[in-house]
């Protein structure tokens, strides 16, 4: 609410960050305030469904990349910011990089800024970004930071693309066979009533199987998701999810690329927070979250209680027989040479080729075996339709 002697008493809207902003905003157009209050908006979806409007892995590689750019061609943070501001696409982020820009005028430094938003920023990063201000290389810290983050971003695309071709084919073969099922049989089963044939097996399996599902859909929806929601509610116990976890590392193919690819991603992350200046004490627990596997974080949490206690890392890690061979050595070489940095970036970039290597091994399993079941389908096909068709003609004569 403001005065002016034209309006007398009115009331009007201004963008801005804060209450601060708003009235110099008001004062610079005349205005004599009030009150001053910010308007109550009912809540936008990004507020309502965060996941779905979170800033996605690529707009965070935009960003990094653009504040380091800026800063090592002579910019300042606060231009840097502003500039990823305008260029966003993203309305979360958007408004994100806006309250960082009114907090860095205010004299905090990035890496606090960036700790409001822990939705967006993890405590990793923000780790990496506050040893890089600490060292005065907070430009390289952030360079480092997209690129591990494009790294592990390009790792997903890749898997999610090699997984796709088996599974699309297998996907339409289903789809084929519910379509022919539902469209071809019933008007084969009237034929076969007006020739006076007796309904065959196959044919009557196949009826039966679809009529089960028709009567029964939701029931088999519904167990569906209650064993999915059970599974998950299950790695919830105490002692479960180790169990699942430790029988999926003994898989043939899916354990060992599970493996690689958590010892690429926590290798990456010791590296990076290692040369950013961050202690191995520090930065292990930060390391160790980014595992997916409950085996692998129980053993590296062990490595770290032993570092913790003064006994070294390496030696307690040995008594896990879930980490690889290798990176057990590596690590016992960069302990004893004190050279864990370098030791760490060698086994990410070893790991993260065996990674790519089993995931390949993966697709190459896997595209004869979707071939395999294609020829199933085929031939589950040809024997319920049009086996019983020759038949129904054979009668006939």
């Amino acid at each position: 609410m403001a005065y002016l002697p034209e309006r007398g008493v009115f009331k009007d809207t201004i963008e801005a960050l804060d209450q601060n902003e708003a009235a110099a905003a008001a004062a610079s157009l005349g205005y004599r305030l009030l009150e001053i209050a910010p308007v109550r908006e009912a809540p936008g979806l990004e507020t309502l469904f965060p996941s779905l409007f979170k800033a996605s892995t690529g707009d965070l590689v935009r960003f990094f990349h653009q504040v380091a750019s800026m800063m090592a061609s002579g910019g300042n943070l606060m231009r840097a910011i502003e500039m990823a501001e305008s260029e966003s696409k993203n309305r979360v982020m958007r408004r994100a990089l806006g309250e960082m820009r009114a907090h860095l005028a205010d004299g905090e430094s990035l890496s606090q800024v960036m700790r409001r938003h822990p939705g967006m920023f993890p405590e990793l990063y923000v780790s990496i970004v506050e040893a890089g201000e600490s060292t005065g290389r907070l430009g390289p810290s952030l360079e480092q930071l997209a690129d591990m983050l494009e790294q592990d971003h390009e790792a997903k695309q890749r898997a999610m693309k090699t997984m796709m071709y088996p599974m699309t084919i297998i996907g339409m073969s289903f789809m084929t066979l519910a379509v022919l099922m539902v469209v071809a049989v019933p008007p084969l089963l009237k034929v076969f009533e007006e020739m006076g044939a007796g309904q065959p097996a196959a044919m009557t399996f196949t009826v039966n199987l679809i009529g089960f599902v028709k009567e029964n859909l939701f029931a088999i929806l519904g167990a569906g998701a209650a064993a999915a929601v059970g599974l998950a509610l299950l790695r919830r116990l105490p002692g479960a999810a180790g169990v699942i976890d430790g029988v999926s590392a003994r898989l043939p193919l899916l354990g060992p690329l599970t493996i690689a690819g958590d010892m690429a991603r926590f290798s990456r992350t010791i590296g990076m927070l290692l040369e950013a200046g961050v202690p191995l004490s520090d930065a292990l627990p930060m390391a160790i979250g980014g595992c997916g596997n409950v085996r692998v974080r129980q053993a590296l949490r062990a490595g770290e209680e032993s570092l913790l206690s003064g006994r070294g890392l390496a030696q307690e890690l040995r008594r896990h027989r879930v980490l690889p061979s290798l990176f057990l050595e590596l690590v016992s070489m960069g302990e004893d040479g004190n050279q864990m940095a370098r030791m760490m970036n060698d086994a990410a970039a070893t790991y993260q080729k065996e990674r790519e290597d089993r995931l390949g091994a993966l697709l190459g399993a896997l595209e004869p075996a979707s071939t395999v079941v294609v020829g199933a389908i085929v031939a589950f096909i040809a024997f319920s339709m049009f086996v019983p068709i020759y038949s129904g003609l054979d009668a006939l004569r």
